[in-house]
């Protein structure tokens, strides 16, 4: 029975021996699951940016630089130079041989553990209470080589632990922080391109917004009403007594560049303006009637009616 005993335990001993030859690739799927979503990161950050780039260089009035243009394309540059670096880094790593992780199964080695403690305990008493001289000396014998065994399976388990960490250390590869601080790097920088590529189409929009004419107003003519002359009789001009006030939308004031133009009666004939500043001309025989005045700029526009009176 006893000898039963220790051949169960040298065959336990065996078993966990033989656990050093499991291994697994866990680590290296894992690795290639995290380069694959930098790479797709690293694509989309790439289309959003040019994107964006395509949107600020085509705001940029009258071909004007801006001034963030030059910091975007050093920072844009910087980061496709650390992206070529990373992918020969990448190159490098798979170069460089890892050490495979070792699968233990210390839920079965436990239970062994367990097993050999408690028939060790049961020798013990077996070694205490058998008053037969030979019997306990077989007793006895069993004890100490039970209690050898479960040494050498505790060293087992030791050297076991040793080379699960030995092994961790070596998967975590050598290069793999640089690899990562390396992507952290390039995303950052991308990230800071796209920052200041927005900021470029601000400024671009509030370049363009302050030569945008929002509101015009105050325009006024000489006389509102103009008494239209006899046959043969010298053309009337009423010129602009008040030019129109031209303001963006911050309320600056914008320069009069703007057209004129004129509506009166159906069919009216006899009555002009000159688009450039404005001037009214009533001629003799012209049509009379109430005559509408429009000034436009970019957009934004005011009218004022000047009566011509027979």
């Amino acid at each position: 029975m006893n000898k039963k005993r220790v051949t169960r335990t040298i065959a336990a001993v065996g078993f966990a021996g033989s656990l050093f030859g499991l291994m697994t690739t866990g680590a290296f799927a894992q690795e290639t699951s995290a380069t694959s979503s930098f790479q797709a990161r690293y694509a989309h950050n790439v289309q959003v940016e040019n994107t964006l780039l395509a949107k600020a260089q085509a705001a940029m009035p009258g071909g004007t630089t801006s001034t963030y243009a030059a910091s975007v394309q050093s920072i844009n540059a910087q980061s496709a130079a650390l992206y070529s670096a990373y992918q020969t880094l990448l190159a490098t790593r798979t170069a460089i041989p890892k050490a495979p992780t070792i699968k233990t199964n210390r839920e079965h080695m436990l239970q062994e553990r367990n097993h050999l403690e408690l028939v060790i305990n049961q020798d013990k008493n077996h070694y205490n209470y058998d008053q037969h001289h030979h019997a306990r000396i077989a007793a006895r014998v069993t004890a100490n080589d039970l209690h050898l065994a479960l040494l050498q399976l505790n060293s087992v388990n030791y050297q076991l632990e040793h080379r699960d960490t030995a092994s961790s250390t070596w998967n975590v590869h050598p290069l793999d922080n640089g690899v990562t601080a390396l992507e952290q790097s390039i995303l950052d920088l991308q990230m800071s391109a796209m920052h200041y590529t927005n900021v470029w189409i601000g400024q671009e929009h509030a370049a363009a917004s302050s030569t945008v004419p929002a509101s015009v107003y105050g325009l006024a003519y000489q006389s509102s009403t103009v008494t239209l002359p006899a046959v043969g009789a010298p053309t009337v001009v009423d010129a602009v007594a008040a030019q129109p006030v031209v303001k963006t939308q911050t309320g600056a004031v914008l320069q009069n560049q703007g057209v004129y133009s004129l509506s009166g009666p159906t069919g009216a004939t006899g009555v002009s303006i000159e688009s450039a500043n404005g001037t009214l001309l009533v001629a003799p025989g012209a049509t009379a009637g109430l005559y509408t005045v429009t000034y436009t700029q970019q957009g934004v526009s005011e009218t004022v009616q000047v009566n011509v009176a027979p």
